[in-house]
């Protein structure tokens, strides 16, 4: 009867982790979901140069970034999560704090850096994901964005330059 007890218990606290991890997974999911979508249409507004557009998206990614206090806790992925949270935390307080769109674009950068390393960290099944590089941007360094596109739309020079670049890499 104690063997049964021990096996009924062991069995009733595995099944909680696993409920626990599945809710954390769909938490997380739910969270680099929001970070995609806002991302996807800051970079969009910038690609056809709409600063107020761009400047209510990066908000709303700045605010999600900010608020989702899961990520804090979450174990499987916190080393990595660490290294990036902190350089995405100073990307978005200098996005929201742009006067104007070169600004914006400017912050782009180390914000595409670091959703990158997110969701290949963590992983994103929702959908494909292009990494696109502009030589020009950046100084003539280059920089990259994401798209859910394979179609190359600059942000970086939005419609002075529109199909500036190339899909360098597909996460999916």
């Amino acid at each position: 009867m104690k063997t049964y007890l021990i096996a009924l218990i062991a069995l009733l606290m595995s099944t909680a982790s696993v409920q626990a991890q599945d809710k954390n997974k769909h938490a997380h999911d739910d969270h680099l979901s929001i970070l995609i979508s806002e991302y996807m249409d800051f970079k969009n507004a910038l690609v056809v140069d709409d600063f107020d557009k761009a400047q209510r998206h990066i908000s709303k990614f700045s605010k999600e970034v900010k608020s989702n206090y899961e990520m804090n806790e979450h174990n499987e992925h916190q080393k990595k999560h660490e290294t990036h949270h902190a350089k995405m935390l100073a990307a978005v307080e200098t996005a929201t704090a742009s006067k104007n769109i070169e600004e914006l674009r400017s912050s782009l950068l180390l914000i595409t850096e670091e959703l990158v390393k997110a969701v290949e960290n963590q992983g994103y099944d929702k959908n494909a994901l292009y990494v696109q590089f502009c030589p020009m941007a950046n100084n003539r360094q280059g920089a990259k964005w994401l798209s859910e596109s394979e179609k190359i739309a600059n942000p970086y020079f939005g419609q002075k330059m529109h199909k500036c670049g190339t899909t360098v890499k597909t996460i999916n």
